[in-house]
């Protein structure tokens, strides 16, 4: 009986050791990811000034950011079905300096003068903006459910100059 209730005993110890091991291993993984490649495919939102934001983030240089934004101003909802502006950001050009790409932060400066700063806090992602001579509130996002490749994308006609960052500015 003895040996049994030892044995017992000593399964039991192995277990727990392996199970503190694989989180271990997780926590290591995760610590040597990219902030991209942490968070790709993930989509978040944002309602700010009077505009709704998704954006998809890729584990690709060349199509990191996915942005759909949208006006939510009633007098132009009014007239139409609610539409969506979509843009690709590119971090693979001579006019962006990725300066982190860690496993907390994604920051990069676009034209030597804006600096974009992703991170998380908590649930939340956190976007930073700042020029030479300003910074503005961070805008917080929240992760979504939407699907966002069902949004309607505006027609070329309407969507031309009109994809704005004012909600950072």
């Amino acid at each position: 009986m003895h040996r049994f209730f030892i044995l017992f005993i000593y399964i039991g110890m192995l277990i727990s050791y392996t199970g503190c091991v694989s989180d271990q291993k997780d926590k290591d993984l995760i610590s040597i990811q990219t902030f991209l490649e942490r968070h790709d495919k993930t989509e978040w939102s944002v309602i700010e000034k009077d505009m709704r934001i998704y954006i998809r983030f890729n584990d690709d240089m060349d199509k990191a950011l996915e942005i759909w934004m949208s006006e939510l101003e009633l007098a132009k909802l009014m007239g139409a079905k609610e539409c969506f502006y979509y843009s690709q950001e590119t971090l693979n050009t001579e006019d962006i300096d990725v300066l982190e790409n860690s496993s907390a932060t994604l920051e990069f400066t676009h034209l030597d003068n804006e600096t974009w700063i992703f991170s998380r806090d908590g649930d939340r992602l956190k976007l930073e903006f700042k020029t030479l001579n300003s910074a503005r509130e961070p805008v917080y996002f929240s992760e979504s459910k939407e699907d966002v490749v069902e949004l309607s994308i505006c027609t070329d006609e309407k969507s031309k100059g009109a994809f704005d960052w004012k909600f950072l500015k």
